[in-house]
């Protein structure tokens, strides 16, 4: 069907529904049964034939006496010249539908009619042709079946408080993780981190906690150097080889460092980008061993002067990916690869990881505290929060966009392309927000087609009897 059919469809169905509502307003305005009025009619009709009855007896006698008759008037005609319309018992004019198969004359009698009307069909023609009352009880049927997911100026108030807030926080507490030089210019670390990382504290909790690891837990994936690998592996340096070693990641780590565990091999990531797996002399062990000796080494690895790598950030060092970030004062943009040795060098890890948290934690805070105390505040139940999920989950995704677009201004214009000023932690938060999102989206949209289906359905089953 070509869009001007379906202009030229929605015309009639518009011309419809006025005429609809037309006879609607007609019949509400009738107050007396009219069953009864039917009956009367009846009762009177057959009168009228008895009593016409007689007058065609006399009629017949009256000829046969040659007596003139006049022409006899028939009822119908009759009944049009008595017609008469009272101020007690108006009539209604309603246009009249054709009922032939000429499509194109149906839409040029709804064209006309709509235009005297003053519809306007370039805008939605329901709410110009259906009464307010009963646009209100569709709308209030329609929230309490699928729940109301439009937003307030409240609403919009609340979400871009939350990200500016965010924002905000993550230029005071997040900044970078230390004190350092960047091209030339002096940059202040966050204070939040610098308490995180503070040398004598991390000391004196690996030395209560998780010294006694260190001999526990000796893994495959932990060569610090290229030597110790047989060369395999370029760029290992005590400094940067956990960042290579897909073992120490806190989140691929359950599955390559358990991994070369059972297998007995490291797994790596070398300057070029390349993902390495090489042998050791490690003996493999079984699955429940390899757990606990991951986990040991990790919980060893947390409050040494490196740190562990952020969960996946491993990943940035794979291929030879270009950046828009240089490093060095040659100016020259360099690839992920040495972005991510640069960050992780000078002080980005699992600590600094924490502190950032602080800024997709402050947009959740907000917005779902919010979410919970209005809905409290309006007597929302349970089962009405289940259905507006996904307006949560849309304010949810626009407050990380305006704190992820934050911390892209933060890193560009406050501290000049450095890339330790990126809020890792914010960037991740986009995807698990984007992934709710489009989840409630699409199981929202299922729900309504749904209903509209047995709705459908309903409407068949009843013009069919």
């Amino acid at each position: 069907m070509s869009g001007e059919q379906l202009s030229a469809a929605a015309t009639v169905v518009a011309y419809q529904t006025v005429t609809l509502t037309e006879l609607r307003g007609v019949f509400d305005q009738v107050d007396f049964d009219l069953k009864e009025v039917l009956e009367r009619e009846r009762r009177l009709g057959d009168t009228l034939d008895s009593v016409e009855c007689e007058f065609d007896g006399v009629r017949a006698r009256l000829r046969a006496m040659s007596v003139l008759v006049p022409a006899q008037e028939s009822r119908a005609a009759a009944a049009a010249t008595v017609s008469v319309e009272t101020p007690s018992c108006p009539r209604y004019a309603v246009s009249i539908v054709p009922t032939g198969g000429d499509f194109d004359q149906l839409v040029r009698l709804a064209e006309a009619r709509l235009d005297l009307l003053g519809i306007d069909l370039t805008k939605d023609p329901l709410q110009q042709v259906l009464p307010s009352s009963e646009i209100t009880r569709s709308l209030r049927s329609y929230t309490e079946e699928h729940g109301d997911i439009s937003w307030d100026q409240t609403d919009w108030t609340v979400v871009l408080a939350a990200g500016a807030l965010a924002s905000l926080l993550d230029v005071i507490l997040v900044r970078i993780p230390k004190d350092s030089t960047f091209l030339g210019k002096e940059q202040p670390g966050s204070p939040l981190t610098k308490w995180l990382q503070d040398k004598q504290r991390a000391q004196d909790i690996h030395a209560r906690f998780f010294k006694k690891f260190e001999k526990l837990a000796k893994v495959p994936y932990d060569a610090s150097t290229p030597w110790a690998t047989g060369g395999l592996v370029s760029g290992l340096s005590p400094n940067t080889h956990r960042l290579q070693s897909l073992g120490h990641d806190p989140a691929l780590g359950f599955f390559y460092g358990v991994a070369d565990l059972m297998r007995g091999t490291g797994t790596y990531i070398d300057r070029a980008g390349q993902l390495i797996q090489a042998p050791t002399s490690y003996d493999p062990v079984d699955l429940i061993t390899a757990l606990i000796t991951h986990v040991r080494h990790l919980l060893s690895d947390v409050h040494t002067p490196a740190g562990l790598q952020p969960p996946f950030f491993s990943l940035l060092q794979l291929g030879q990916v270009g950046s828009p970030f240089a490093v060095d004062p040659s100016g020259g943009a360099v690839p992920w690869t040495e972005v991510a040795r640069y960050m992780y060098k000078n002080g980005y890890d699992l600590r600094h990881f924490f502190a950032s948290g602080i800024t997709p934690g402050v947009v959740s805070a907000v917005i779902r505290g919010y979410w919970l105390l209005n809905s409290y505040a309006t007597g929302g139940s349970a089962a009405q929060r289940k259905l507006e999920h996904a307006k949560l989950t849309s304010m949810l995704l626009l407050g990380h966009t305006i704190a992820t677009s934050g911390t892209l201004l933060k890193t560009g214009l406050l501290f000049g392309m450095n890339p330790a000023a990126l809020n890792y932690n914010q960037i991740l938060a986009m995807a698990p927000a984007t992934i709710a999102w489009l989840k409630e989206a699409v199981a929202r949209d299922h729900r309504i087609n749904r209903a509209l289906e047995k709705e459908w359905e309903l409407l068949l089953t009843e013009s069919g009897r």
